[in-house]
């Protein structure tokens, strides 16, 4: 009778491991494709998007809309790291023991146990010394159908830098979805800018406040790999 009971315990557990592998994991939600399209000018991330593919460049909110069904127990979002690709959680101690998360920290990791494997992103907030940006890269500012670009001349202040052809014919204060090109960048060939605003002289750019919704997805990994993208249907 006791080797009954093994029996029906392993069957039990088996089932149930069956269970949690095969339908805890839920169908991905699909992202707000109108208002992407609305706010981002880069055809080939609408490209993506359309054929359900998660990428580098894209804003962090997209992620949060795909992953938005999530179980608590299958997800862990903004772990603050202390650089792209690092995956140990930045946690400092003060006295008695004390934990907290640094807020000067702008870099940020979630982890998603999906269908394929466990999916990583890392994202982080822009600003023009973070990513790298100098004198002779080119600023492309997408305006409705009209693409404006220049060189850029100087970097005045981390979140504010100057081109070096003048454009007074784009509106001031009004979040433009913008893209620096690099000429020589080890690994980076474009960064992606969602609040930048032109000031009067039609030739300087400042990045405004955003929050983590909209900083710029950097790296991706599935299951310890870098990917260039992560399909989510």
């Amino acid at each position: 009778m006791k080797h009954y009971k093994i029996i029906f315990a392993c069957i039990i557990l088996v089932q149930s491991f069956v269970h949690i592998t095969c339908t805890s994991v839920p169908f991905a939600d699909e992202p707000d494709i109108t208002s992407f399209r609305n706010q981002v000018g880069n055809t080939s991330l609408l490209d993506s998007l359309m054929k359900g593919k998660l990428t580098p460049g894209m804003p962090y909110y997209i992620a949060e809309e795909i992953f938005e069904e999530w179980p608590e127990n299958l997800k862990k979002t903004k772990i603050p790291v202390a650089s792209l690709g690092s995956k140990q959680e930045l946690e400092e101690t003060e006295g008695w023991g004390r934990i907290y998360s640094d807020p000067d920290i702008r870099i940020f990791m979630d982890e998603y146990e999906t269908k394929k494997g466990k999916l990583k992103i890392w994202y982080q907030f822009p600003d023009f010394y973070r990513l790298d940006v100098s004198g002779g890269d080119s600023l492309f500012v997408f305006l409705d159908d009209t693409v404006f670009s220049s060189p850029v001349s100087a970097l005045r202040k981390a979140r504010v830098l100057s081109i070096k052809d003048s454009f007074p014919q784009i509106p001031r204060s009004k979040n433009l979805y913008s893209e620096i090109h690099y000429t020589d960048h080890p690994w980076r060939k474009i960064s992606y800018w969602y609040t930048l605003n032109i000031l009067s002289d039609g030739k300087t750019f400042m990045l405004k406040d955003l929050n983590y919704k909209i900083y710029p997805i950097e790296l991706l990994e599935l299951n310890d790999e870098p990917v260039t993208s992560f399909s989510w249907r």
